[in-house]
């Protein structure tokens, strides 16, 4: 016998699941949803999704489905619900930044605190974003590069009148801003990190990029802090990735380190560690073919 309080969460709902509903001999709380109400909080690592504000935990079962644009979200909020040990139908696997932060954050990899939140009910959460990351933060798009549709906003009046310039067919985190003077580049191959370098922002930048003008300084393997390897390689296994390039910034305040994002396809700075990082790994392959 089913249990009492059957909660269905249909997410995207369709047409007719009602119908469907009232086929079944039990009673089942039904609601019809829909991805845009969907809300993912990063907070010091700990993990809330909800719809409409009602944390997915509380449903008995959760019909996920999924398009090719909405595949990496669908994805996110089923490794919430298998963490949280709620039933689930199966989706295929998508990635974009929003799958990567969720597991960061299930594997307690540090990360700055991140909202993702649909752009057209981002002015119904507004109290939501000062609470979580507050000002200033950056906004990324979920399937940027190289800091595409990336933005450092100061203000909540200048988040509204930017992300209106923002294109509306995108989707976006949140992000809290981490003040500092540079990040690490540490790039990973076959689980083993193969060259590590500093990047400076350039005044009055935010990116610490070298397409916006950062410096690169390279440092020697041995001399990277052992943290610092570490979060790479993690992230890199946790991926399922055998080459990377793991961003780490550091909080110029008190030195903590926040894993920023995986680079899949890392550049190759000329006369450096990464050209021998990229030979070894392109001789493991090649290796790999001759056995």
């Amino acid at each position: 016998m089913m249990k009492k309080n059957f909660k269905l969460l249909v997410l995207p709902s369709v047409k007719n699941m009602q119908q469907v509903i009232n086929r079944f001999s039990f009673p089942i709380e039904l609601t019809k949803g829909t991805l845009k109400n969907i809300k993912i909080v990063f907070k010091k690592n700990k993990i809330l999704v909800t719809h409409n504000d009602i944390d997915l935990k509380n449903f008995s079962l959760v019909w996920l489905s999924s398009s090719w644009t909405s595949r990496d979200l669908a994805y996110a909020v089923q490794l919430y619900l298998d963490e949280k040990n709620v039933p689930s139908t199966f989706v295929e696997k998508g990635t974009s930044k929003l799958t990567d932060h969720m597991i960061f954050s299930l594997n307690n990899i540090s990360t700055p605190d991140t909202l993702f939140v649909d752009i057209s009910i981002l002015s119904k959460s507004l109290a939501q974003i000062k609470s979580i990351i507050g000002y200033p933060l950056i906004v990324k798009d979920i399937r940027g590069s190289r800091g595409t549709n990336s933005m450092k906003i100061n203000s909540q009046k200048e988040l509204l009148s930017k992300m209106e310039l923002f294109p509306k067919h995108r989707k976006y985190i949140l992000q809290q801003y981490i003040p500092n003077d540079y990040d690490w580049g540490i790039m990973v191959a076959n689980g083993v990190v193969v060259s590590g370098e500093k990047s400076y922002h350039q005044e009055g930048e935010f990116l610490n990029h070298a397409l916006h003008g950062a410096t690169e300084v390279f440092i020697d393997k041995s001399k990277i802090p052992q943290k610092i390897k570490d979060i790479a390689v993690k992230a890199s296994k946790k991926l399922g990735l055998i080459w990377s390039r793991a961003d780490i910034i550091i909080n110029k305040n008190n030195g903590k380190p926040y894993l920023m994002e995986v680079n899949r396809l890392p550049g190759i700075t000329d006369k450096t560690s990464e050209v021998d990082g990229a030979y070894k790994f392109l001789a493991s392959q090649i290796n790999l073919m001759s056995k």
